[in-house]
This record gives structure tokens, C-alpha cells and sequence, in this order.
């Protein structure tokens, strides 16, 4: 009697089986690639070369779930207007590449193309290795297409598309009906509202609960004062931010979910957490009492072209999850466009 066999993720168990989807949220790194897909399957693949090293030229994929989903291909030229003709390992693209859209503002060219013009051109391009404006002067506007395969195949993966007709990498004759749908968006529960503190009980909690948690996070070598700001959640309950340094471009809080009357006891902050296990609520951390949401934002570096961030609402008993965001991989691209992973219905 044949055994068994463990066997890569992405192949079949004994002939039986398919492996277990995808987890989703999902961020992963591939060679000169990031993919990034959310908690509706809805997938990304941005070029992103593996040394951070600098290019105008960016690559973008993007695919939702199911299987009438189009595939949109955009291609963004920074700090430049002017098309230049595009070279893949220094031969002209086939005439596919007309089909790309050209659209101008003041700082960025941006091509695009979506569905079987997309898919036409993403078959030539992943048989290369280097994608290729050739632009006037010494500048170099190149993407790297060391990786996409690999990108491409993990996004049909995520989406269950693998050997089907709507797969990006080696499509098959599976047919798309058996794609599977999206799953639905988590729907937020309203944020009930409440009357903000009279500044005097804000002041009060905020120094109260700063003088009582600082051996939690103060340091010797802090150079600036803490500060702090405190907001009503409820009747019984505030909300404490403290900022207790800053550095270039980030700071460091402490958050504390703590009752309105002395001592000010700390509470629960009963928050959803984050995906990929990360800690958020760092960086540059606010609230928003009018909407009940709290949000952080971190930068990798200062111009922004990498971080992460999130935001919760609140609904009167806990902190929701409303969004989360995330580029680790420093890649040129413009501040804050970092893929979301984290997709709800408001209410």
C-alpha cells in the first residue's frame, strides 16, 4: 500500500485534496516584489526591489476576488510627465502594449490597462526580467520582474485560481465558475456618541493617570516632556493618550482605557487585534471623539514610502478594527500608499 507523502503547500495531497487556502490577511516579500492581499481576498503585487534601491518606474497588479474579477495593471512614471517608449530586456514590447492608457498630472505619468488587455501584456512581461523606460538623460526608470512569477502565482493561490481560466500564472482549463466569491466585509457596529469632558475632568485624568503609569514608560534619556490628552468613551469610562517621546519622525504612546472616577483604575482597552500579529498604536497615535475612532500611523522612514497603519471605532463597549495598512519593504513609492489589508462595511 502506497504512503502519504508531505508535499509543498500549493500541490495536491495524494491526488485527494487541495492544500488549505491561503490565510488572509496576507503581506509577503519576493524576491523584487510585494504582495499584499486583504481580508477579501482582494490581492496586490507592487514591484518593490529586495536592495530598497530607487527607481521612478513602478509596477502595480491589482485583482479582487471571484471569478469576474478583472485584473488592472498600472505602471507609474514619478516626477516625470513625458511617455517614453517601454523596453523589455531591451527589445520593444510587443503591440499589446498599446492598449495601455496614458493619463498625466502635474508629477507622474500613470499607464494603465485592466482585463484581457492587462492579462495580454502580464504574459509577455513575466518572461522577462527588467521592464524599461527609455527615458532621455542618465536616470534610470527600470522595475525588476525578478519574483512576479512567483507573485502572480501566490495571488491565484490566495484567490483559488490555480489551473483555471482566470489564473494569471499557467492558466488551466478549470472553469470559472469554480473560482471562489469573496467573503463578505465585516460590518462595523455604530459608534453611539457620548458628551465629551468639561475640560477640568480632562485635565484632571489626563495628569492622574500620566504620574501613575510613569514608571511603565518613562527612560532616562527622554529629552522631551510627556504629554496627555483624555477623552470621554462613555458615562464611566475615559480614554488616556500619552505621549511620552519623540524621535525624527515617530513617537512612542502609552494608551489607557481607564475608569472616570479616582483612583482612575485602568480598564480592559478591549481592542481588536491587528493582523499579522503586529502591535500598532505607535508612531503617531490620535483620537477622534466626534467619530469614536482611534488610529495610529508609523513611518518606516521619513518620507513615507514605507509604514504601516490602523484605525479602530468605537461602539460603545469595544475597540472594532476599521482598517490596517502595511509596506515594509522601502520602495520609492509616494507617501502613505501602502496596501490596505483590512476592508469593512461602515455602518
Amino acid at each position: 500500500m502506497s504512503r502519504c507523502k508531505p508535499i509543498a503547500a500549493l500541490l495536491l495531497v495524494c491526488g485527494l485534496a487541495e492544500a488549505a487556502p491561503e490565510q488572509v490577511p496576507l503581506y509577503r516579500e519576493i524576491k523584487d516584489w510585494v504582495v499584499a492581499c486583504d481580508n477579501l481576498r482582494g490581492c496586490q503585487a507592487l514591484s518593490a526591489t529586495e536592495d530598497y534601491g530607487h527607481t521612478p518606474l513602478r509596477l502595480e497588479l491589482r485583482r479582487a476576488a471571484g471569478a469576474q474579477a478583472p485584473l488592472q495593471l498600472s505602471l507609474r512614471y514619478a516626477g516625470q510627465t513625458e511617455y517614453f517608449p517601454l523596453l523589455l530586456d531591451g527589445e520593444p514590447l510587443s503591440a499589446v502594449a498599446d492598449a495601455l492608457q496614458l493619463t498625466q498630472d502635474d508629477d507622474e505619468l500613470l499607464l494603465t490597462a485592466e482585463g484581457a488587455e492587462a492579462q495580454a501584456l502580464l504574459a509577455e512581461l513575466r518572461n522577462g526580467e527588467q521592464l524599461r523606460m527609455a527615458v532621455d538623460g542618465e536616470d534610470e526608470a527600470v522595475v525588476s520582474l525578478r519574483g512576479l512569477s512567483a507573485a502572480l502565482l501566490l495571488m491565484d493561490s490566495v484567490q483559488g485560481r490555480g489551473d483555471g481560466v482566470t489564473a494569471l500564472y499557467r492558466p488551466g482549463t478549470r472553469p470559472a465558475s469554480e473560482v471562489p466569491v469573496a467573503p463578505p466585509a465585516p460590518r462595523l457596529r455604530p459608534y453611539p456618541g457620548t458628551a465629551p469632558l468639561a475640560e477640568a475632568e480632562s485635565r484632571a485624568i489626563a495628569e492622574a493617570v500620566m504620574a501613575a503609569t510613569r514608571s511603565a514608560w518613562v527612560e532616562e534619556e527622554m529629552d522631551s516632556t510627556p504629554e496627555a490628552e483624555a477623552f470621554a468613551l462613555n458615562e464611566h469610562e475615559a480614554l488616556v493618550l500619552i505621549r511620552t517621546w519623540c524621535a525624527a519622525y515617530n513617537c512612542d504612546f502609552a494608551v489607557y482605557r481607564v475608569s472616570r472616577q479616582p483612583p482612575y483604575a485602568a480598564q480592559d482597552m478591549r481592542l481588536d487585534p491587528l493582523p499579522l500579529d503586529h502591535d500598532g498604536l505607535s508612531g503617531w497615535v490620535s483620537y477622534q471623539p466626534e467619530k469614536g475612532e482611534l488610529a495610529y500611523l508609523y513611518k518606516g522612514r521619513g518620507i513615507a514610502d514605507c509604514g504601516e497603519s490602523g484605525s479602530w471605532r468605537f461602539d460603545g463597549e469595544r475597540f472594532q478594527l476599521a482598517s490596517f495598512s502595511l509596506m515594509n519593504r522601502c520602495a520609492g513609492g509616494n507617501p502613505g500608499e501602502w496596501p490596505e489589508l483590512w476592508r469593512v462595511i461602515e455602518p
